[in-house]
């Protein structure tokens, strides 16, 4: 009989001693379709929910394993949604009832993950589950409480049972900030006739939320300004007048949308003003939008070099990049490029930013990143000490890499591609082996099919010979940034071809001593300054500096080791 690669999977993995998480991990791109698939996974499940397997050596764990296969139903209209509605939520429901009281944390982290699945499957009786476990509560704390809420703020059919339920009492911990966050959506869009938030209670979360500046909070500061358009007087105002006074600039802007959203000149005047601030133009250019006004985005905003300058910017104070705006940013080179697969000529911009360290106990973050085609930054690869046209080449090698047009492989047996080596006609090396290879794709027009980099060391010099038949060249280690190794090498060479750069650049010329570090005894001076703090700081204060995540906390383990190399008692 015929098996389909997912239930071949299943049966693989659900062998004793077998590993049903590598096995479904091979299939994260699968889309689930049909009938026989969606029963593989039930009965899978019953399997798993009566044997009652733990699997401590496996994150996530295999129930978790199988729970994830409900979101990788290709569509609502494929037969497999319909089994694993009518055969696999049942399933999930008896998971949920039977783990609901336990504390094991493998167990928490499962019972959350089928809160997902049951919001995005819509039924009422998920809907009261969700419910109940917020009630009971169930980690008020965990990150996923965002995903679960989520799916109820978009044509949800118990969307307005769900919010009811939780608006009284009003739940605490990051599970509000959630419920918060997924009203707030919903009203935005036009979907809530109510937010849980419009009582006195939710008044006064708010304004708890607007009124604390731990840097950790900010971004509830943020989500509580933007409910403030569907939060009724007299609350209202007084919240708002909280949320334009914020320390945080980015709370002032969204409190500058709501002023605008409510119809206040006064707001479309500050959301003109940030317009002009390279750090949060991106975002106000597009409230303006929204609100009709675009009109009003002053035309020095809309010249190409200082929309790329936003651009970077909004980018780095994404909460995955640098989690906020930089304080410096320049641009250090702008040229047109024939930037592959198509090779049309392009704009591009490299961009230097600062990040100034706020706590004396680090140094000020400078990287170097592109915008043009994908706007990124390569943080740990000191590109700030590369020649212009090393960066380019290394984000084109990468983009690439993305497209699949590239494929980068170890080399685990050098002897293999020994023969490679005769390409080099220069002097003989003292040692070389070959460690990576790059697969091109006849896509990109270039003349190798096969680029491989190997580790050698060249009169006495250690480095890397990148071999790629009369474009072979050597890359002495010494011209290189500290920390710089085959991959970087090679995606460079690479993405120097793809870009037609012709010769080398002087790399040294680029290299900067390293900024020099604070010494143990200035280390051991400002941490010692800010844990006097501690005894005197506002609560806020003191959780930012000694909590779970605190500054201090952070940052023991160096004030330790700078004690003994300063000799201090």
């Amino acid at each position: 009989m015929f098996s389909s690669p997912l239930q071949r999977a299943i049966k693989r993995g659900m062998r004793p001693g077998a590993n049903l998480v590598d096995e479904l991990r091979d299939l994260s791109d699968y889309a689930i379709r049909s009938k026989s698939d969606a029963r593989a996974i039930c009965d899978a499940l019953r399997t798993e929910r009566s044997e009652q397997s733990r699997s401590p050596e496996h994150y996530p764990s295999r129930l978790h394993a199988l729970i994830s296969l409900f979101q990788n139903v290709a569509s609502r209209a494929v037969p497999a949604f319909d089994v694993l509605s009518a055969e696999g939520l049942p399933q999930l429901f008896l998971i949920f009832d039977s783990k609901l009281q336990s504390q094991d944390p493998e167990d928490v982290s499962d019972l959350l993950f089928v809160l997902k699945i049951l919001a995005m499957y819509g039924t009422r009786s998920g809907a009261e589950r969700i419910v109940q476990a917020a009630k009971f509560p169930l980690d008020l704390g965990a990150s996923m409480w965002h995903a679960v809420l989520a799916a109820f703020s978009r044509d949800h059919p118990h969307r307005d049972y769900v919010y009811r339920a939780l608006s009284d009492p009003l739940p605490r911990g990051f599970l509000a900030v959630a419920l918060l966050d997924s009203a707030n959506d919903a009203a935005i869009h036009g979907a809530l006739q109510r937010h849980p938030y419009d009582s006195q209670a939710g008044w006064r979360q708010l304004q708890e939320w607007l009124e604390v500046t731990r840097p950790d909070h900010e971004s509830y500061a943020l989500s509580a300004a933007a409910a403030l358009p569907f939060i009724n007087q007299p609350a209202r105002d007084q919240l708002l007048a909280l949320a334009l006074e914020h320390v945080d600039r980015r709370v002032q802007l969204e409190a500058a949308w709501v002023a605008s959203k409510l119809g206040r000149d006064s707001g479309l005047k500050s959301l003109v003003t940030f317009c002009l601030d390279v750090n949060y133009s991106c975002t106000a250019q597009r409230y303006l939008d929204e609100l009709d006004r675009a009109d009003l985005i002053p035309s020095e905003v809309r010249e190409a070099s200082f929309q790329a300058r936003a651009k970077f910017a909004e980018w780095l104070a994404h909460p995955n990049e640098l989690g906020r705006p930089p304080d410096e940013l320049e641009i250090v080179d702008h040229r047109q490029l024939a930037w592959p697969p198509e090779s049309h000529l392009r704009p591009f911009w490299l961009m230097r930013y600062r990040l100034n360290d706020r706590t004396g106990l680090d140094d000020d973050d400078v990287g170097c990143g592109v915008v043009g085609s994908t706007t990124w930054c390569f943080y740990s690869y000191e590109m700030q000490q590369r020649p212009l046209e090393d960066v380019y080449a290394f984000h084109a090698c990468w983009e690439m890499e993305c497209a699949n047009l590239i494929h980068e492989n170890e080399v685990l047996d050098s002897a293999e591609y020994a023969p490679l080596l005769r390409q080099w006609s220069g002097p003989a090396p003292d040692a070389a082996t070959i460690a990576r290879i790059a697969e091109i794709s006849p896509k990109l027009q270039t003349s190798a099919r096969i680029v491989a980099v190997a580790i050698a060391t060249l009169e006495r010099q250690d480095g890397w010979l990148v071999l790629d038949g009369p474009r072979t060249e050597w890359y002495p280690k010494s011209e290189q940034p500290d920390g710089t190794d085959e991959k970087v090498v090679l995606k460079i060479h690479v993405g120097r071809q793809l870009l037609g750069f012709k010769g080398q650049s002087k790399r040294n010329d680029y290299l900067v001593p390293s900024t020099p570090r604070r010494s143990p005894q200035q280390f051991v001076a400002t941490y010692e300054r800010l844990l006097r703090e501690v005894s005197e700081a506002a609560p806020s204060r003191q959780v930012e500096l000694v909590g779970n995540y605190g500054l201090l906390a952070l940052d023991f383990e160096k004030y330790i080791n700078a004690l003994v190399e300063s000799g201090s008692n």
